[in-house]
């Protein structure tokens, strides 16, 4: 089977998120900021995210990655497209999507493309598909 990534027009969002929602509800629930879906959608709307739908041969759902645009406030110059939330149906279409996702950011000018996780096992699956371990955030609930 083989696999398409494509980022789809804002104004279309509804024609898929029947596909989408389910997914991206999963990685809320990885997630340990407080997003609702309807924040997830409207940035997408709105265009201050990207929806990437990847589709199998067939034209089937296959998964999805919501990706954000971000520029360093201190150095212009060096963007990054971060993917927010990710989710696939199988290890080819994930490849399919990071594929699409490292050309996009370079045709946009990107340095990198990162994914934050809070689990150990996001280490292990980044370095799988040649990520590598960046900034370590330590943080204090106050």
């Amino acid at each position: 089977m083989t696999y398409t990534a494509m980022i789809l027009d804002p104004r279309n969002l509804h024609d898929v998120w029947e596909d989408v929602a389910p997914d991206v509800d999963e990685c809320r629930g990885h997630d340990r900021d407080e997003v609702w879906l309807e924040d997830v959608y409207s940035s997408i709307r709105a265009g201050n995210a990207l929806l990437m739908v990847i589709r199998d041969d067939t034209g089937g759902y296959a998964g999805m990655a919501v990706l954000v645009r971000q520029t360093d406030p201190f150095n212009p110059n060096n963007r990054t497209l971060h993917v927010w939330y990710t989710n696939t149906r199988a290890k080819e279409a994930t490849a399919a999507g990071l594929a699409f996702a490292e050309e996009l950011a370079r045709r946009e000018g990107c340095a990198m493309v990162t994914f934050r996780g809070y689990k150990a096992e996001f280490e292990r699956w980044g370095e799988r598909l040649g990520f590598e371990l960046g900034d370590v955030e330590m943080r204090k609930v106050l």
